[in-house]
């Protein structure tokens, strides 16, 4: 009933009422699983508001837990409404799914470990046929984990537009989050990079027995 005035409010003001608001901790946690399920937007706003809201480490468990639920969610839907053969009919898709089959739990680790978006991850494991349920919640609980700069980093600016703030921890966050968003990002890249090669090496030993399948199987027509 107090989301409309939410509406008329800042950022700042949106914070300070959510915080004195009685679970407002379970509505962040709505906001981030239905913003974590695909063709919806707005994910890492959502999970960055949780910090900017509760706060670090408080806003880690709304943000993991959303973000948690929403993938199973997601993977509920495509298996249920059979969204995987349509969906794996991209040759794109198609690669990353034999190269995650033959990569086994460690790749499905990795690349939901990876910077690559949260909705993305959730299809190209939820499609895959060779990953179970369980083997997919580990995943999922796991990757997570890696929200948790995006919520440090919203509880950065939280302090940054403190207007309480003395003007030397106002330099000290600022410096902070400096430092902590060009490490985040020379380590996203990294790990995205490790998992597009772990992928394309997958692949490439997955093509010869393509290859010899395909020959074996034409010799057998002749």
């Amino acid at each position: 009933m107090f989301i409309p005035r939410y509406e008329q409010l800042g950022i700042d003001q949106l914070a300070i009422k959510m915080r004195s608001t009685p679970y407002s901790s379970v509505l962040m946690t709505a906001i981030v699983c239905l913003a974590s399920i695909p063709p919806l937007i707005g994910f890492t706003l959502s999970v960055t508001m949780c910090g900017y809201v509760f706060g670090f480490p408080f806003g880690l468990l709304p943000a993991t837990l959303g973000a948690f639920s929403g993938a199973l969610i997601t993977f509920a839907l495509i298996r249920m409404l059979h969204l995987s053969d349509w969906l794996k009919s991209g040759k794109r898709f198609s690669a990353i799914s034999r190269a995650i089959q033959k990569g086994g739990i460690k790749m499905v680790v990795l690349i939901r470990s990876s910077p690559i978006p949260w909705h993305l991850t959730s299809i190209m494991l939820s499609v895959n046929d060779h990953i179970g349920f369980n083997v997919y919640c580990i995943a999922a609980c796991i990757g997570s984990f890696k929200l948790t700069s995006t919520v440090w980093v919203g509880s950065q600016l939280a302090s940054l537009n403190d207007p309480n703030l003395p003007p030397e921890a106002h330099r000290y966050t600022l410096i902070s989050l400096g430092i902590g968003l060009t490490t985040l990002a020379i380590t996203g890249v990294w790990i995205y990079r490790l998992t597009i090669q772990q992928i394309k090496e997958k692949k490439a030993e997955e093509e010869p027995l393509l290859g010899y399948r395909n020959v074996s199987t034409k010799c057998s027509y002749t």
